[in-house]
């Protein structure tokens, strides 16, 4: 076997003095980020900060774009307009990439946080308004969804190419949507590890029902905010490595 995958992380979502310790480590172990921008989670301090620690280190680095909502973590749905979600989306892309070309970088994707992300890959025009917002700024970016439902017609119109993402330490409904929880709860790193390689090797996941759920992913996501996340994080590396996959970000796949 001679299987790529990227494997990212969501990152940079402390705020003030309030800081989630294990970013620095998980940075050692991914090829790709997404930075939270202000919405959900972060602030200019620890965006500065997160933007030059992954630039360092030569990771992919992308707009981790968020419902406004400090106080539920991005994780409760809103009722808002495609114009809303555009603006919303555009606003944070901007701020992002602003301290990414600071850092002599520049941003590779545009990926949607907690209740935006579950509006996103159900709803077509909420993924269409912020696939219009990653166009907007620059259609180079490729959009992470959850899935390819949207992949053509997102690409005809918008010409931003989808990225489908699966998540192997959050649970998934037996059609194929996650479920959201308010406060990430750890998962044995062994799950998930084993859970990350069926995603890559046979490209399917489990569901709460245990039912089998097809999943053809590019990128795998592991969450900063679960308690255990460096130690599941380095469980997944080690399980790829086990299995021949090699951890490759998008923008360098072959």
């Amino acid at each position: 076997m001679n299987t790529q995958i990227d494997l990212n992380c969501d990152i940079g979502e402390g705020f003030g003095r309030w800081q989630l310790p294990a970013d620095a480590d998980l940075m050692e172990l991914v090829t790709t980020v997404n930075v939270a921008a202000g919405f959900h989670a972060g602030d200019p301090s620890t965006l500065r900060a997160t933007v030059d620690r992954a630039a360092h280190r030569g990771l992919d680095i992308g707009a981790h774009v968020s419902l406004p909502d400090l106080v539920g973590f991005g994780r409760r749905r809103m009722d808002l307009s495609p114009q809303e979600a555009y603006d919303i989306s555009l606003y944070q892309i901007a701020a992002v990439a602003g301290f990414a070309r600071a850092a002599g970088t520049g941003l590779t994707h545009v990926k949607p946080h907690g209740a935006l992300y579950a509006m996103a890959s159900a709803d077509a025009e909420i993924a269409h308004a912020i696939a219009r917002a990653t166009a907007a700024f620059d259609d180079s970016l490729r959009l992470f969804l959850l899935d390819a439902r949207f992949a053509d017609s997102i690409a005809a119109d918008h010409s931003v190419q989808v990225e489908p993402e699966g998540f192997p330490d959050m649970a998934y409904a037996p059609d194929g949507q996650l479920v959201l929880e308010r406060s990430k709860q750890p998962w044995p790193p062994e799950r998930v590890a084993h859970r990350a390689v069926r995603m890559v090797t046979e490209a399917v996941v489990d569901a709460d029902d245990d039912s089998e759920i097809p999943l053809r992913a590019r990128t795998l996501c592991i969450h900063s905010d679960a308690p255990n996340a460096v130690l599941t994080a380095r469980a997944v590396v080690d399980a790829f490595a086990t299995h021949d996959i090699a951890l490759r970000a998008l923008s360098d796949f072959v």
